[in-house]
């Protein structure tokens, strides 16, 4: 059922941009993301969606950042979302974190509530990736986050930026395999930054391949 109570009349286009965070542009249509971010498990059609079963996956110690992220996403026919991903490998430095202080977010919550990386599961880990992304988005929903997962029907968003409802929205998805966000809004250099496309690429990295994905050095 529909979440809009203007559904199926001439005024559902207005309640959608309504209800939207401000700036973020109305959703196209595109291939679904979801698929990509909740990898485990699969389902029989995952060749044709686009990704690779988990059970074949390449072994990461022996490939480079490029070849991860292309055998991730090379699968999709979308020019504007290849163009980026050819930039972001070619910017790629080694670092996984899009800087110190994202990195210090992180590991600072996982020391804090006493978790070992590896103990825990790899959409926890691309979860909170995406929420330390952003010092504001991560401020707004540090309090929803709880070692056995994340609220997110108690994080207020009234502050938050375009780019960084765009982190929420790709941590939504991962943690509830609903779609929140497209291949195309993730292309569009318009509506999502570099930092936050680096962000949202190396989560579906994470999700994929856990904390080994932060070993990568080239």
């Amino acid at each position: 059922m529909s979440k809009l109570f203007m559904y199926g009349t001439s005024l559902e286009g207005i309640e959608q941009l309504m209800v939207m965070v401000p700036n973020f542009h109305p959703r196209r249509s595109g291939i679904i993301i979801n698929n990509y971010f909740n990898y485990e498990g699969g389902d029989g059609n995952c060749h044709s969606r686009g990704y690779v079963p988990f059970n074949i996956r390449p072994n990461i110690y022996e490939m480079e950042y490029k070849n991860l992220v292309k055998y991730c996403f090379g699968r999709i026919e979308n020019y504007y979302l290849k163009d980026r991903l050819k930039f972001l490998t070619d910017k790629f430095k080694g670092e996984v974190f899009l800087d110190p202080k994202h990195k210090e977010r992180f590991y600072n919550y996982l020391h804090k509530q006493d978790l070992d990386i590896h103990d825990i599961s790899s959409r926890y880990i691309a979860i909170l990736f995406l929420l330390t992304a952003d010092e504001t988005l991560w401020n707004l929903s540090k309090d929803t986050v709880k070692p056995n997962g994340v609220d997110f029907n108690k994080s207020n968003l009234k502050q938050i930026s375009t780019n960084g409802y765009a982190l929420f929205q790709t941590a939504k998805t991962i943690s509830t395999g609903e779609e929140r966000i497209k291949i195309s809004e993730i292309a569009d250099k318009d509506l999502i930054n570099d930092m936050t496309f680096k962000a949202i690429i190396n989560s579906a990295l994470i999700t994929r391949y856990g904390s080994d994905i932060f070993l990568i050095t080239k």
